[in-house]
């Protein structure tokens, strides 16, 4: 049996987790990794995972995505592939292939004419409860093929205090710190931030700092933005991935203030290293995080009043680290890989 899969990062990638997992447990069987050229594959894979780079994206324009499905359509037959499982809605109709097409966000679930190739998909797989709920009652006809299958986190290891405190020297000058997911925000939103962390200043009367990730693009601007801010010493504009990823571990609280497309890696991170969120007041993100985050509507007082419970409230902190626990003991990328394997591929194979 071959099964083919794409993926678009490998840190917090369903497919990723998922596939990887399964090459482990059945080592006879031949897996696919569709990945695009500029994600590039940092971790080791199992040797039955072979990756396939893709040379064009579905996203970047018509022509594009018109080449995107000849190429998939090429490689699909080429390695004589059973399942196939997709992380676009528009998956191709290849005759003989099992096509499986994965739903996470709810923003695109509106109509149903952004959903029409998805007649071609045998099964849809949503992994979480809002945008499971949302599909079946645009689509009510889709119900039979939609299966909700939930996103798993990784294990928790959260960071040492030798290890925090040297992050911290590297990028904060050993001061607490708050980030903030800003990628792709207004610059009306990002003044949006920075008023709220004005006020949490203003109460807490000490030199912790925010470091806000964003978008290459943004950096400009933002530091204009920056440039007569009466707290600008006390914060870091960053945009590399590394280190986005690495101060999550020396992080008091992380806060969304992006859309829903950058949650799932951020939820990962906060799962691992046990970080508080605050998130938007949104049905998707409660269908995911439920009681392991703080939901605020992304206002300059919603914020700043959050900011500062979050900060003074140690209890409402450990409740939340709390929930993560036992979260995560359900949510394991083994359980989450073996349910899917049960659901769909043991039973058409």
């Amino acid at each position: 049996m071959i099964i083919a899969f794409q993926i678009t990062n490998t840190t917090s990638d369903f497919n990723y987790n998922c596939f990887t997992q399964l090459a482990l447990k059945y080592p006879s069987q031949q897996f696919i990794m569709l990945h695009q050229k500029n994600h590039v594959v940092k971790k080791e894979l199992p040797s039955n995972i072979k990756p396939v780079k893709l040379k064009y994206a579905h996203n970047t324009g018509v022509y594009h995505s018109v080449l995107n499905q000849i190429q998939l359509r090429a490689y699909l037959k080429k390695y004589k592939v059973d399942f196939y499982f997709s992380t676009n809605e528009s998956t191709i109709p290849v005759k003989g292939i099992t096509k499986i097409v994965l739903i996470h966000q709810t923003k695109s679930i509106k109509q149903k004419q952004k959903f029409r190739k998805t007649n071609y998909a045998d099964f849809l797989i949503t992994t979480n409860e809002t945008a499971h709920e949302k599909l079946i009652k645009v689509i009510p006809e889709l119900k039979s093929k939609v299966k909700m299958i939930p996103y798993g986190v990784e294990k928790m290891e959260a960071l040492s205090i030798d290890e925090s405190t040297k992050l911290k020297q590297a990028f904060t000058d050993e001061k607490d710190f708050f980030i903030a997911i800003q990628k792709g925000c207004s610059s009306a939103q990002l003044l949006v931030l920075l008023k709220s962390f004005s006020a949490f200043k203003k109460w807490q009367q000490s030199n912790f700092k925010l470091v806000i990730y964003l978008d290459e693009k943004q950096l400009k601007s933002s530091r204009k933005l920056l440039a007569n801010y009466k707290y600008r010493s006390d914060v870091l504009l960053i945009n590399k991935t590394e280190d986005y990823a690495a101060l999550f571990g020396a992080a008091y609280l992380v806060l969304l203030g992006g859309d829903e497309s950058y949650f799932m890696e951020m939820n990962q991170l906060a799962f691992k290293n046990q970080i508080p969120m605050l998130l938007p007041e949104d049905e998707y993100y409660k269908g995911i995080a439920k009681n392991t985050a703080v939901y605020c509507d992304l206002s300059e007082k919603s914020i700043s009043d959050n900011l500062i419970l979050l900060y003074k409230d140690e209890t409402l902190r450990n409740s939340i680290k709390e929930n993560m626990n036992k979260q995560s003991e359900q949510l394991q990328w083994e359980d989450v890989s073996e349910k899917l394997w049960d659901s769909i591929i043991n039973k058409k194979a």
